[in-house]
This record gives structure tokens, sequence and C-alpha cells, in this order.
């Protein structure tokens, strides 16, 4: 099975399965997947499939496709990995196999695809096996190398220095430490090397799953990769808080055995779910504190003996353990673990992660240390905001109770967020049920009123799509205004609490206007409509009070975009 992960206008790490023949890709609304952009042509290009075998043809595109980085002249074969630029939009390959993907994006509590069970139970009885994460027979066999004859099969476990004082190691152990490695040394990102490194994990050893755990800037381990041999039963998979805080609390690698029949697990649905067994837990780093855990769920009837898989996965955390101190610069060489001084690299960078598309984060942390470490205070900027706030949710979340109304908001916060990063849009706050979004912030470009409208839009198609999957009683509508003025924003407050502030007199206006929106509509002022010109077909609502007794705009509800090769970006089926 092929994968495509779409990031661009409208798309936010957007998963889609690549079906057997051809997916045609495009501005016009007849294509499969249909992407946004003024770069992207009515017809732009096609991935085809035919088994194990992925190739891309470009159809003639006036400003044409790049494959990692280089121009595409016609058509040529795809392997996972390659990056597919078309227009504004951005296509990651996969090929997952049997191993399924779930939630890869570093979020707070709740990440979906992972289902957290065990909080506060006592493992430590269950515990069969533990070893020292710096004492590995893998570690001593790579300092201790004599070489393997070449008419050695590469079929099985293959002992390295047989005969003499080396460690036995695996063959197969060896391959995929190098697999690692290799993806290390040649992913752009840190959730491009660990999906790679969980993806080898699966594909050389038994193991059902693989999940990454790592400290996220509040202290609390979130979901950085999730892999699972097979389908999800339940879009989720099973991950032990009670083998999580063991683990770290004894800083070594941990086995724990026959969990299916531990009073402790035996009840659990996830474990019924999933056929685990065995679980395999290693903390990221040598010392704490731990940059976070390597999870793998094992069945009892693999072959490879529990140490040796024990090893084997001690060393891939130290990998990982690699790759977060390459990516994720100034983390602590020693523990990774959260926190970060004040203006750090690392911790600037995770501040502004808050407000802004990583790629923007990195570079304003960047800019920043170059001037001691300060972020700007307020500057007067032109602005675009845009105010969602979802219909009636506190009489909702009353009615579903907190369980639900969570989840719910979780699904908010998440989406919204995604797809206004897509639009290069900065969340300036989420307060409650609502977000406020900025655009022209760092940095203003000729179209953010075009693209704040076009984000507006999306929003509203993705939370419809969104709520249709949930309960009945879960749902609510959102209602969307838009306003285009001039303020004064930037960073505020104390270095141990700095947050993205816009003031002045419009700043408030969108979320006024929203307040007298219908659910589901979409609407602008005039200064809005000024702005963006005939792009989008709009209804004149007249003027609305906004703020009594005598504050009105006109307003205008938002329709569809006006101009024929540009059109909404989403998978034809779903949208």
């Amino acid at each position: 099975m092929w994968q495509i992960i779409i990031n661009g206008p409208g798309y936010f790490d957007t998963p889609y399965d690549l079906p057997e023949g051809t997916t045609s890709l495009g501005r016009a609304d007849e294509n499969d997947i249909v992407l946004g952009g003024d770069l992207v042509s009515r017809k732009h290009a096609c991935l085809h499939v035919d088994g194990d075998l992925l190739r891309i043809e470009d159809l003639g595109s006036r400003n044409g496709s790049r494959i990692n980085g280089l121009p595409l002249q016609g058509s040529r074969d795809l392997a996972p990995g390659d990056i597919v630029i078309l227009g504004e939009n951005t296509l990651s390959v996969r090929q997952p196999h049997t191993v399924e993907s779930a939630a890869t994006e570093m979020v707070d509590l709740g990440a979906g695809g992972v289902r957290r069970f065990g909080h506060g139970e006592d493992v430590s009885p269950a515990v069969i096996l533990a070893k020292n994460v710096k004492d590995l027979d893998v570690l001593r066999a790579l300092d201790n190398f004599e070489p393997v004859p070449f008419e050695n099969s590469t079929k099985g476990a293959t002992p390295i220095g047989a005969g003499g004082s080396s460690p036995r190691v695996s063959y197969e152990t060896l391959v995929l430490l190098f697999r690692i490695a290799e993806s290390l040394a040649t992913a752009d990102t840190l959730p491009l090397f660990l999906e790679s490194a969980m993806d080898r994990v699966l594909e050389r050893t038994e193991a059902t799953t693989a999940v990454v755990l790592l400290r996220h800037s509040s202290g609390v381990l979130v979901p950085a990769a999730v892999r699972h041999r097979g389908r999800l039963a339940k879009g989720e998979v099973p991950v032990s808080d009670a083998i999580v805080e063991e683990s770290m609390r004894q800083g070594r690698a941990i086995a724990v055995g026959d969990v299916r029949d531990d009073r402790r697990f035996a009840g659990r649905e996830s474990v019924i779910l999933y056929g685990v067994d065995r679980v395999l837990c290693i903390p990221i780093g040598r010392e704490p504190p731990f940059a976070g855990v390597l999870y793998v769920n094992t069945p009892a009837e693999a072959e490879t003996t529990l140490e040796l898989m024990l090893d084997a996965c001690t060393a891939v955390a130290h990998l990982v353990a690699s790759g977060v101190q390459r990516f994720v610069p100034g983390q602590s060489k020693e523990g990774g673990g959260g926190g970060g001084g004040g203006g750090s690299g690392a911790s600037l960078r995770r501040l502004l992660e808050r407000f802004h598309p990583p790629e923007v984060a990195e570079r304003r942390a960047v800019e920043a240390l170059r001037t001691g470490g300060r972020l700007p205070a307020l500057e007067e900027r032109a602005l675009t905001v845009l105010h969602v706030e979802m219909v009636g949710f506190g009489a909702l979340s009353a009615r579903i109770g907190p369980v639900r109304a969570t989840a719910v908001l979780n699904d908010f916060h998440a989406k919204m967020s995604g797809l206004i990063f897509s639009f290069e849009g900065a969340v300036e706050a989420f307060v409650g049920e609502s977000v406020r979004a900025l655009f022209g912030f760092p940095s203003g470009k000729q179209d953010d009123s075009v693209r704040a409208v076009r984000a507006g839009l999306a929003l509203r198609a993705d939370w419809t799509r969104t709520m249709s999957r949930r309960p009945a009683d879960e749902r609510c509508e959102l209602r969307i205004a838009i306003h285009t003025t001039k303020g004064l924003v930037g960073m505020i407050g104390p270095d141990t609490r700095l947050d993205l502030t816009a003031v002045g007199e419009g700043m408030p206006v969108a979320g006024w206007l929203a307040s007298t929106a219908s659910p589901g509509q979409v609407l602008i002022t005039g200064k809005t409509l000024a702005s963006i010109g005939a792009r989008f077909d709009v209804l004149p609502l007249g003027e609305r009070l906004v703020r009594p007794p005598k504050d009105k705009v006109a307003a205008f509800e938002v329709l569809e975009e006006d101009v024929p090769a540009l059109t909404n970006p989403g998978v034809n089926g779903l949208r």
C-alpha cells in the first residue's frame, strides 16, 4: 500500500491512501485530489500505482513539479521518503505495507492514535527483565567488532565473533541499526526520522507495535511516532502509563511479561484487542531527565529471545536520542529532557511553535538568538483577523459530560491550529471554544486577506467532515468572521510566560461580527472585501450592529471562491 502525506493550503499532515491505478492531482474539481494555490495547474500531475510500484507523471503543468528538490521531467518512479512539490503543496511518499500509521503530531495529552491506560498501577512485580541502558551487548559488540565471513547467510541470526570473546548479536539487529542510522543521516525532520525508525523496527523484529513518546515542553510525554502491524481495531494502540512510569523511575530498559495473565492488565480492552503479551519500554537518553521512551509490544510466541529484543530496542532508543539531539537544538546531551534554559534555541522554538508553523518558529528563534535571545515587542502591522467559535458548546459540554467534551475540544484545537498554520497564519490564542488567528504577522504579504478567507472556508469544510464522523449528540457548527485592520502585535510578558498579543481598536471586530453569524456562516467586513477584491462569491448582508449602542460594520457572507482556476482543496468524495 502506498500513502502520501499532504501539506499545503487546506491540508495539514493529511494522509491519503493511494488506490491501485491512477490518482489525479490539480486545481480543477474533477481531480481525485484537489490542491489549492496559485502555482498549481488545473491538471497538474498523476500518481500511478501498480502493486509495489509508484510512478508520478507531470501533465505539462505551468510551473512544473519537483522531486526531492529536483525538477521532474515527464515521469519517474517514486520511493518511500521521496518529497514531491506541486506548487505550494508538499507530498511525502510513504509505503507502510502492513505497518499502519497512527497520530504523529507533537500535541498535548489525548493525542489521537494512542490509548493511555494504567496510570498509577504498580507494575514492578511484573518486570521480568531490566537492563542498564548504558550496558548493552549490541554496543559492546560494536566496540569489539570482528569481521563476518562473506559466505555467511544473511537469513536468521548470524552471531558476530562466535568463536571469540565478542558478545553474540544477530545479523538482523545490526541491519536494523544500520538502516535506522541511515535514516538519521538522511531525514530532514525529526518526525520523518522517527516514522522511518519505527517502520524499521516493525520490519526487522517481531514487534506488533512501536511507539515513541517524547517529553513535550509542558513536561508530559506525548506521542511523536506510532506504528502498528495490521489494522487498528479502534483507531488506537495501547500504551500503559504504568509501564512507562516504571521504566522512567528505574532509568532502565524493562520487559514486562505475561501481560494478558497479569491482573493489572488482563481486563484491559486494549490488551485484548491487540494481542499484547510482552511489553518492552526503554528510556530515551543515557541519564535523567530522559527525553522520552521507546515502547514496544511483542507477542509471546515471538522466536527472538526477550533479552536479544530488549538489547536491540535499547540500541534503537540510543539512535532515537541522537535524532532528538540533532533535530532539537539545545537538548541536553545526556537526557535531552524538556525544559530548556530561558533564551536557548530549543526553548524559544518550543515557545513559538504555540503560535506559528514549525518552519516559522525555527526562523524566528534563530533571528531572536542573533539579537540576544529577545523577541520583538509590539509593532504596528496591517493584519487580517480570523475569529472562529463553536456554536452552543457551553450547553453541549454540560449535556455530554467532561470526558466527551474534552475530546471535542481537543479535536477543535488540533484541527484549527493545523489548518491555520497551513495557510501561513499565526494562532494568537485559544479562549475556551474559540480561536483568534492573525494573517500578516510575523511578516506581511500581499495576499494575507485572501489566505485568511481561504482558511475560513477550509476550516468550515474540515470541521463539517469531522463532525459527520462524531455521534449526533456531540456535533456542533462553527461561526467564522474575518476583519482587516491595523494593530500592534508582538510578544508580551515576562520571560517565563511570553504570549503573542495583538491590540488595537479594530482587533475585537471579528469576534463581535462572529457572534452575529448563523451557524456555518463565514462573514467578512467591508474592509476585508476591499482587500480581497473579486476573488470570492459574497452575499451582502447590510450593516450589522456588532457592539451596542452604535458600532456597526458592513457585513458580507462568503459563499465560495469565484476564480475558476482556484478551487477549494480537498479529496473528491470527502469534501
